[in-house]
């Protein structure tokens, strides 16, 4: 195991360093593929560093998938931020430089490189390992180069393909692939590798953190939404869910501890972004970036949205706007589980491990804390006397805030919040400073909704796709839906992608998918109810519920003025070239032939 993690720590150095050039995509620090990889011992090292290459964060050890996030409808960065200029658009400005295409850009082809490093390395000892061995290594590498495919066709659209080693001059020669073309051979080796994993007898699971059948699958999947091609990917999916490996956990909050993720119950985690547990570095700082200003020792820099508080339904299982036990003036109670589990709201009790010394009353390495933000007061939960105390100050009241005094990056602040915090990927067992929570990348639930929404734009809708998005449903306790028109189940299945996957990485994919990114992402950053215990502040007011149409996206403006807007923005993305992001200029500047840039840019 030390060896492992060494061996783990070197390529990690090596794939996260915060410099990369353009011409890091071919990595001449690894070892030579004319000399390494001549047996299976180095074949598996080397597939480490192509793992490796796959732990992508942004910045520092944030989860860059989670980073992303937010430069969608369903959540914001500290104002001024990369993200934050990002989701702004037009309004931000969202620039060609902005670091986070270009970080994505690096970190995805740094995947794909050292994978294709490792595929041509094996061929050195091909003859010295057994063969379906050796066609489980090159099949995990070959899927990690798709994940790295579908993230760049994903965000960039048309991008260079490399399928082995390229020379400095290709690279400085390489033009723009189709994604079509792309994915048709993704396609192929996708399959093939599932064929190979089957060979060899791998594992559901190989171990946490490692691909196999189901993940090339359920990423041909994937691959085929990012198209439309709707019955490839219904069919992939399909496959996946009758194989009879995967299942859904019982427990929604396990999937996001770091003992639920060990368990793995019903092997729903497919594939992970996970830590090692014998070292310090690297660690997963997602967790800690959610916790509010009013705990100790917080950080409180990344932020939910109004626009995904209004996605989850009541317990009736309705859309707020049409249930009966939607409450406005009590929006946290009568709601789908997967809220509170996800999003702390003021009235939540939240419980944070942020700091290692205990100081008593409060803190206990444990702080209970009832979120809020109307009074400059918290209510802080007393170890000694057992009972909840009120403690002056608050970082996050409204009030202070409207004076002009407030830390700016609270939960309601200037550049902060809007009056929601993360509460998934919270594991009071782990001090957030040093979180090993693991990133999920794949889990089975996506497979199920995958299946589901293909069949729906297929208009196949049968009893496979209620049992489908029930399965997920059920987990929550919401009630399961009916079959309905083809319009009816999009709504559905898209406010379930919401409900289940926040804070995931899939948003910006599902907004693209379904062309409707720019209207999602062009409205008032604004929040929860600007309705503070003091009322010469401003009146006491219940925001209207909003309205929805027919894609699903919430239109506020009966609300206004009854909500909290600190940070004072208009998100405006209605821009077509938004649909994709620049190329890095960097990237152009050393090879021209990748012109035109995306349309618009």
């Amino acid at each position: 195991m030390k060896k492992y993690i060494i061996i783990l720590l070197s390529f990690t150095t090596m794939a996260l360093s915060s410099c990369q050039k353009f011409l890091d995509r071919k990595p001449l620090d690894a070892s030579s593929s004319s000399t390494f990889l001549s047996n299976q011992s180095e074949m598996e090292q080397g597939l480490i560093g192509t793992y490796a290459s796959a732990m992508w964060v942004f910045p520092n050890n944030t989860p860059l998938l989670f980073a992303v996030e937010s430069s969608t409808d369903i959540a914001m960065k500290r104002g001024g931020n990369a993200e934050d200029l990002i989701a702004m658009g037009d309004a931000g400005p969202f620039l060609f430089n902005n670091s986070v295409p270009t970080t994505c850009w690096n970190q995805a082809y740094r995947l794909v490189q050292r994978a294709n490093q490792q595929i041509a390395g094996m061929e050195n000892g091909k003859a010295n390992v057994p063969i379906a061995t050796f066609n489980r290594i090159k099949a995990e590498a070959v899927v990690l180069r798709a994940w790295g495919y579908y993230h760049l066709m994903g965000w960039f659209g048309d991008v260079p393909y490399y399928r082995t080693m390229p020379g400095v001059d290709e690279i400085l020669s390489a033009k723009r692939t189709p994604v079509a073309t792309i994915v048709a051979d993704l396609y192929k080796d996708l399959d093939e590798a599932a064929a190979a994993f089957d060979a060899a007898g791998t594992a559901p699971v190989q171990t946490l953190g490692r691909v196999n059948k189901g993940v090339a699958l359920g990423l041909k999947a994937k691959l085929a939404m990012l198209i439309k091609d709707y019955p490839t990917a219904a069919a992939a999916a399909k496959t996946v869910i009758d194989g009879g490996n995967y299942g859904l956990n019982p427990s929604y909050q396990n999937l996001f501890s770091l003992a639920g993720q060990n368990g793995n119950s019903a092997r729903e985690i497919m594939f992970i972004q996970n830590y090692p547990l014998d070292v310090n570095e690297p660690q997963n700082w997602g967790p800690i970036l959610g916790v509010p200003r009013q705990v100790t020792n917080s950080q409180s820099s990344h932020f939910p949205s109004q626009q995904l508080v209004d996605q989850f339904e009541g317990r009736d299982g309705l859309r707020i706007d049409a249930s009966a036990v939607y409450d406005p003036a009590n929006p946290r109670l009568n709601r789908d589980r997967r809220l509170a589990w996800t999003i702390y709201m003021a009235g939540d009790t939240m419980v944070h491990f942020a700091s290692k010394t205990a100081a008593m009353p409060y803190n206990n390495l444990r702080e209970r804390t009832i979120f809020g933000f109307y009074t400059n007061t918290r209510r802080k939960f007393n170890w000694t006397t057992g009972v909840y105390d009120n403690v002056t100050t608050n970082n996050d009241w409204i009030g202070a805030q409207a004076a002009g005094i407030q830390w700016q990056v609270s939960a309601t602040g200037s550049i902060g919040g809007v009056g929601y915090v993360w509460n998934k990927y919270n594991d009071t067992t782990q001090y957030t400073f040093e979180s090993k929570v693991g990133f999920i990348l794949m889990r089975y639930a996506d497979i199920l909704q995958t299946y589901a929404e293909a069949k729906i734009e297929l208009n196949q809708i049968d009893a496979t796709v209620t049992t489908a998005i029930n399965l997920v449903r059920a987990r929550a306790g919401q009630p399961a839906v009916a079959l309905g028109s083809q319009a009816q189940m999009r709504t559905i299945i898209r406010r379930e992608r919401a409900a289940e996957f926040a804070g995931e990485g899939m948003r910006l994919f599902d907004l693209r998918r379904w062309d409707i990114y720019g209207k999602a992402n062009s409205m008032p950053v604004i929040g929860a109810a600007f309705n503070p215990a003091t009322p010469t502040v401003a009146p006491t007011i219940v925001p209207a519920t909003p309205t929805f149409d027919a894609d699903n996206v919430p239109n506020y403006s009966t609300s206004l003025t009854s909500r909290i807007a600190f940070r004072n923005q208009t998100r405006v993305n209605t821009n077509v070239k938004y649909k994709l992001w620049p190329i890095p200029q960097s990237e152009i500047d050393n090879n021209p032939n990748l012109l035109p840039q995306n349309p618009g840019w």
